[in-house]
């Protein structure tokens, strides 16, 4: 009988030195002292692989490189811990994806990447730089992001790691990003990048009105974005996955920076998810299962590894 392998989202910090506006983050000061520090992030690693059978790691933010005193030193120090956990058997071999802004993925951090990274996602919402100022990704001494990560993706592509991108669609951008994702791939592989991948995800409610009113995106607008999208890249040899405000709420399962995870049961809002305790106290994700309300079917059409 066939063992059962697990993936997962991790929001590894709540820290970012971007302040984009269609972004939650629990980063009040007491929320960010409460994060587990970096033993504890390893501790959680090793119990994830060993109890709960965690094949594939997403590791994210928050702008996952900066957390600790002095980044990247302690984003280092854990990938080193991480690439305790490679194998040339897939079975046994952790497998990770890496979410960032980019700006403090330099040399030095690729290269402690190499052979512990298997993929690299970084988000772009567009090209001009007025719109980027005013979503946040420009942000204080951040400033030029599109250039930046032109760049970041050519570093990525040269280390032999695969290159993803990420778009949140909403108001300020569906009907601009169409128009400008060839430009975007463009301006990559000229650069020296490999695009293998494109994420586009649908804004997401967190019941925040002001926030909700300024970016949220009815699903039909949605539907007409993708579209286009698909023409335009017809022939470019990229995997297209749009994640729609559906699938986004139903694969719902986002190991927090505390070390407990966030999710969903049936006619839930981001308001009213649920929250386990510090999923290193589950001796397994049997028991994890059994002492949570959480639809065992779903979390294995989403999270479960095939091998």
């Amino acid at each position: 009988m066939s063992k059962t392998y697990y993936k997962g989202y991790w929001m590894v910090t709540n820290r970012c030195n971007l302040r984009c506006t269609y972004c939650v983050l629990e980063n009040a000061p007491h929320q960010l002292k409460a994060e587990l520090d970096l033993n504890g992030k390893k501790e959680l690693v090793s119990h994830l692989y060993h109890n709960f059978g965690f094949r594939r790691l997403t590791l994210s933010g928050g702008e996952v490189i900066i957390f600790g005193k002095h980044p990247p030193s302690e984003f280092i120090e854990l990938l080193r811990h991480i690439r305790t956990f490679r194998s040339p058997d897939p079975s046994k071999n952790l497998e990770i994806e890496l979410y960032t802004n980019g700006t403090y993925l330099d040399e030095r951090v690729a290269s402690e990447m190499e052979g512990v990274v298997d993929m690299v996602a970084v988000t772009i919402d567009g090209v001009k730089d007025s719109f980027l100022t005013e979503i946040g990704r420009n942000h204080r001494g951040h400033t030029q992001y599109f250039d930046h990560i032109v760049n970041i993706c050519s570093l990525i592509s040269k280390k032999g790691i695969e290159l993803k991108l990420h778009s949140v669609i909403g108001q300020k951008n569906h009907l601009l990003l169409p128009d400008e994702v060839a430009v975007i791939l463009d301006a990559i592989e000229s650069a020296g990048g490999q695009v293998s991948a494109w994420k586009f995800y649908q804004y997401m409610s967190y019941d925040a009105p002001d926030r909700d009113t300024m970016h949220a995106i009815a699903s039909n607008f949605y539907k007409t974005f993708k579209a286009r999208v698909e023409r335009v890249l017809a022939g470019r040899n990229i995997r297209l996955h749009f994640k729609d405000n559906q699938e986004m709420n139903a694969s719902l399962f986002n190991i927090l920076p505390y070390g407990n995870a966030q999710y969903m049961r049936a006619n839930d809002t981001w308001t009213t998810s649920q929250r386990t305790g510090d999923l290193r106290s589950y001796p397994s994700m049997a028991e994890l299962f059994a002492r949570h309300d959480i639809d065992h079917e779903l979390y294995r059409q989403f999270h479960q590894v095939q091998r």
